[in-house]
């Protein structure tokens, strides 16, 4: 049985952290470092560990690939992709998706990636694949294993949030510019997977 307090504190350390490495409004990282430093003092009554707010991170976990989630979806023949409204991406396309949350499945980060990157609400259908990604483009300090599902529209509408500037559905042979995301070589890959019907790929 999960320990829903342990979760819920976790879920908070988590978020602050997030906050702190993205945010740049000095309001929010205020509140962003109060949530951590209090956060972690939880931590440390709840289960006896003195550890310290920026410490949870890197000295309790062996370093590891990040698990990030990307959701092919298809309706009529179509493929949903969004617009990249951030950094040096921003304007190229991708496949809804991003890093999995602590206290969500890969599935489960999926599904809420594509809703709030897109409005839409789906149901995931298969696992396609599962990618190293240091074989698609140059590597960064930590290694990256992209996990691709299908799934199929259930409900909802196109309503991106912040991070997203447009939605829209394209043939696979007239794609617009992917950003680094997503590349050409590894969306062929797995697009190629769900249209043969093939078991998951995996490197």
């Amino acid at each position: 049985m999960n320990d829903k307090i342990f979760e819920f504190i976790k879920k908070v350390n988590a978020i602050a952290h997030t906050g702190i490495t993205y945010s740049t409004d000095e309001y929010a990282l205020d509140n962003y470092h109060e949530l951590l430093d209090e956060s972690t003092k939880m931590l440390n009554e709840y289960i006896g560990l003195e550890v310290r707010p920026y410490d949870i991170y890197h000295e309790f976990y062996y370093p590891t690939p990040q698990p990030c989630v990307r959701t092919l979806v298809i309706k009529n023949d179509k493929l949903l992709l969004v617009q990249e409204a951030k950094m040096h991406d921003k304007g190229k396309w991708s496949l809804p998706g991003g890093w999995c949350d602590i206290d969500t499945t890969p599935m489960e980060a999926a599904i809420k990636e594509t809703k709030e990157e897109s409005g839409l609400d789906v149901k995931i259908t298969k696992l396609l694949g599962i990618q190293d990604r240091r074989k698609y483009r140059k590597s960064k300090m930590y290694e990256v294993y992209n996990i691709f599902f299908l799934a199929k529209v259930i409900g909802g509408e196109f309503n991106p949030n912040f991070e997203v500037l447009d939605v829209g559905w394209f043939d696979i042979d007239n794609l617009p510019e992917l950003s680094t995301k997503t590349t050409m070589e590894e969306l062929m890959i797995i697009y190629n997977n769900y249209k043969n019907g093939s078991s998951a790929y995996f490197e």
